[in-house]
Formats: structure tokens, C-alpha cells, sequence
């Protein structure tokens, strides 16, 4: 009898690549602020010293470590408050599909591509086809419209264009560091890793 041994790497569940983890932050009403994946960083601005880059690792939905320490994410987040400091990403979700997707240019061949909501303001959004979107429509802001059962639907495109720099994201008050981590390719690294 002939034995096979097999290694397993430890990103490996059942024989195939796990799913890729992210870490949802919120306020102290349990409101989404934002998402990063497993082994982004976060800067906290402290109101009395300097502010702080840290490392953060998902340990479950509920529970995350900012650094050294463990944290469920309310807990977290009552901290910060409590002390007056506030918190947001340096790192972003690249994977489009990490985003909610929306069928906004239907043509007569079918709804057309797929759009996924990087960024919302309150009465705008910012979308982006990764593919199959028609000249002149790789990106567009459009208007939010809130239905009957409370919820923020699309209402309108306001503006389509090919490039950010035509359509200027930032004019609208949407994240720009987090739109281009989303809509353009990482620069090749030339430096040590990190």
C-alpha cells in the first residue's frame, strides 16, 4: 500500500482557497462607516497626540484586533468616541464585487453592464463598470432617491464619462483615495515589501 501525503497551506479550507475576510468598522449606533480587508490599516487621530497607523486582522464578523488588541466592533468604536478620536482607512477593498452592482445603461441587447457603487453622499452615488460599459460610460455619478420602505434606490445618472479626471469625483465629495484603490490597476512595486 502506497501512501500520498498532501500539504495543505493554511489559506486552504476543504481542499480550495478560503473567502477573502473583510472588517466592517462602525460607529457607536452600529452604523457602517466603512470596510477594509484582512491586514489593512487604519489611522486613529487622536485629539491630544499624534495619530497612529495600525495593522487590523479579522478574527470573526463581530470581533476584530486594531494592533495588539482584540476588539468586538461597537466596543471599538464606544472607545474611540469616548476619548474624542476619530478613525478611518488607508487601505480599500479593491475587488469590484466587493460593491453593490446595478444594471444602469440597458440597451436593446439586454439591462447592459454591470455597475458597482464604490462611494454614496447623501443624495449622490458614484458607479463604475469594470467591463462592457459603451464609449463615454465607464463611470457615472447618479442621484439617490429614498423608497417607500426607507431604503436609498438610483434614481438618475447626472453625469457619465470615461475618465475621473472629465467626471471629478472629488468635486462631489466622494473618497478619491478609495475610488482609485477600486477603478485603476495597483502601481508595480519597486521597493522592499512592507
Amino acid at each position: 500500500m502506497r501512501l500520498t501525503m498532501r500539504r495543505i497551506s493554511p489559506c486552504m479550507k476543504g481542499g480550495s482557497m478560503s473567502e477573502k475576510k473583510y472588517i466592517r468598522f462602525i460607529n457607536s449606533d452600529y452604523e457602517t462607516l466603512f470596510h477594509i480587508p484582512d491586514g489593512g490599516r487604519i489611522r486613529i487621530t487622536y485629539p491630544d497626540r499624534e495619530p497612529a497607523e495600525r495593522v487590523c486582522r479579522f478574527i470573526d464578523e463581530y470581533h476584530t484586533a486594531v494592533g495588539n488588541c482584540h476588539y468586538h466592533i461597537c466596543e471599538f468604536a464606544e472607545r474611540m468616541e469616548q476619548i474624542g478620536a476619530k478613525y478611518e482607512p488607508l487601505d480599500y477593498i479593491r475587488e469590484p464585487e466587493f460593491y453593490p452592482k446595478y444594471y444602469l445603461a440597458a440597451s436593446e441587447n439586454g439591462p447592459g453592464p454591470a455597475y458597482h457603487i464604490i462611494d454614496t453622499r447623501q443624495e449622490y452615488g458614484f458607479a463604475f463598470a469594470p467591463k462592457g460599459a459603451a464609449r463615454g460610460q465607464k463611470y457615472c455619478i447618479f442621484r439617490r432617491r429614498v423608497d417607500e420602505s426607507g431604503h436609498y434606490r438610483v434614481s438618475c445618472v447626472v453625469q457619465w464619462s470615461d475618465n475621473l479626471k472629465d467626471i471629478a469625483p472629488q468635486d462631489w465629495g466622494f473618497d478619491m483615495k478609495k475610488i482609485k484603490a477600486v477603478t485603476q490597476k495597483p502601481k508595480k512595486r519597486t521597493g522592499p515589501r512592507r
